[in-house]
């Protein structure tokens, strides 16, 4: 999004609409001036690009989201960014809401400055510059950057966002917004639906009938189904249910808002429960062919998985750190150089490279780091280092692809690299002039086999069960549900649970790998 086009929610020029199509002037409807243009801070440039999960877009272009005990409604206007406080922690004052809020966007930093040394130095950042101002990078709590990056492993944004949130639901602490959010809406996303061939058109046309009977069923029963509460005031004793609703609509209730919870808190996390999160809801075709159902509900996981015990064992990690869990992470901002902060993180239980340099970024203050994940190998072989293309992707070649960047950017290689990642995520990606979209790479073996996963005949499969299947595969070869003569899985990071997983997707495919061994 350019400079120039910025003028999002329902501000124009100097003047906001109100709902009886009146105007009133920002500062008449609660909003505050944060004092930065769309060259420092660009809201859709920032927010949902990976580095943060809680915040929502609303349906009138506005984001609503929590920082710390605070909820706040952010703004883009033309040249500024407003923002409104919904709640704080006891005694905060206006002025310490803006403090908070220019901690949390990092703007003691100039990227304006920043960003003309880095077009000097190079023409791939010049050229997309334009095109993405304001690429900020945050200054979030360092806990929970660091417990959001656990949950992103193997992972994609938005599911991300969820299991963030149901973390927040079953052990954060409740917020209460003030009135004006009442009747806001959280954006439901359009999706853009390729041109039909005329044959899909016609099959479209020929099932319209059934579709809409089973539609006006479905509804029927959506309406009567209760959504079960998590409670917000201490760790659920039984596994916690969220409501799952199947219909949507151009916007949906922004919902609850809760604090991140603490160290503290999380200790009451046990992997058990943690795993045992689920979705119900009504179940649209009684005929359709899934492992988890009755005859009237279907049950998706949407619990952590594998990355349960990852984070409750660092919960517990940081706990036993001397001085506790805050004050580690504070010395580890405040005193420890980069790459011994990396090294530091990747000593807890399921933080590897990648998610210890998402933690140094976006938390720590090391400016200098450089996540390396898919897209970011992909740019870095394309406009960097294409004598890598075909190597595998480790530790050692991860932390090349960081110091090569750090060559050419400088000691805040971390903030130009966001600029370079955002370009390759799909939404921005298409929306670049096509000289501007790095070509995209031949798929290894293991995405075509997630794809073929991916397929009709697997449409009960969640995203992390599917995760589950290609890692068992991956790790044990085919035949993925052989198991050893005593009845347990010859691969170590798969549960019990998990593995059964396997076995009924494959089972229901009419795959022969999903047969197992008898045990003795």
């Amino acid at each position: 999004m350019r400079a120039d086009e910025i003028q999002q929610g329902d501000l124009v020029g100097e003047v906001a609409l109100v709902g009886d199509g009146t105007t009133a002037s920002p500062t008449e409807l609660g909003w505050i001036s944060l004092g930065t243009s769309p060259t420092e801070l660009c809201l859709a440039n920032t927010l949902p690009t990976g580095q943060t999960f809680r915040w929502r877009k609303t349906s009138c272009g506005d984001w609503v989201g929590v920082i710390g005990e605070r909820v706040v409604s952010l703004r883009q206007a033309p040249t500024d960014v407003l923002y409104r406080v919904h709640c704080g922690p006891h005694g905060s004052t206006q002025s310490t809401d803006h403090d908070a809020i220019a901690e949390y966007f990092n703007l003691a930093v100039n990227l304006s400055d920043l960003s003309q040394q880095w077009a000097a130095a190079d023409v791939r950042f010049r050229n997309l510059q334009p095109y993405l101002p304001g690429c900020r990078m945050l200054r979030q709590d360092p806990s929970e950057c660091l417990f959001s990056f656990i949950c992103s492993s193997n992972n994609h944004i938005s599911r991300i966002h969820g299991m963030v949130e149901r973390l927040c639901a079953g052990y954060g602490t409740e917020l209460f917004p003030d009135g004006r959010l009442g009747g806001v809406l959280k954006a439901v996303p359009v999706n853009k639906k390729k041109e039909a061939t005329p044959q899909k058109k016609q099959r479209d046309a020929d099932a319209v009938g059934a579709e809409t009977a089973e539609k006006e069923s479905l509804e029927a029963r959506v309406s009567a189904t209760k959504a079960v509460v998590v409670s917000p005031s201490s760790p659920p004793a039984t596994p916690s249910v969220v409501a799952f609703d199947l219909l949507q609509a151009p916007g949906e209730p922004l919902g609850t808002f809760y604090s991140f919870p603490t160290v503290t808190q999380l200790l009451g996390a046990t992997e058990e429960q943690l795993r045992a999160m689920v979705c119900i809801g009504p179940f649209p075709n009684p005929n359709t062919v899934c492992p988890f159902k009755t005859d009237t509900f279907f049950f998706i996981s949407q619990g952590f998985g594998y990355r349960a015990k990852f984070i409750a064992g660092t919960a517990a990690a940081l706990s036993e750190k001397e001085g506790g869990a805050d004050s580690y992470l504070r010395n580890l901002r405040d005193h420890v150089l980069y790459r011994d902060a990396q090294v530091a993180l990747t000593e807890l239980p399921g933080v590897g490279p990648k998610v210890a340099a998402c933690a140094c970024l976006f938390s720590l203050d090391k400016h200098q780091a450089v996540p390396v994940d898919t897209h970011v190998w992909q740019l870095a072989v394309e406009h960097y280092l294409p004598s890598l293309e075909g190597k595998t992707l480790t530790p050692k070649i991860m932390e090349k692809v960081e110091d090569t960047i750090v060559g050419v950017f400088g000691e805040y290689a971390g903030w130009a690299h966001n600029t370079l990642f955002v370009a390759e995520l799909a939404h921005v990606r298409a929306a670049l002039p096509e000289k501007l979209r790095t070509p995209p790479r031949a798929k290894t073996s293991k995405e075509e086999k997630k794809d073929t996963m991916k397929s009709p005949a697997n449409k009960f499969l969640s995203e992390e069960q599917l995760e589950v299947v290609v890692k068992e595969e991956s790790a044990m070869g085919s035949p993925v549900a052989k198991k050893s003569k005593k009845g347990k899985s010859e691969n170590k990071f798969l549960s019990e649970e998990e593995l059964e997983v396997v076995v009924k997707a494959e089972s229901a495919m009419g795959s022969p790998v999903a047969k197992k061994s008898k045990p003795n």
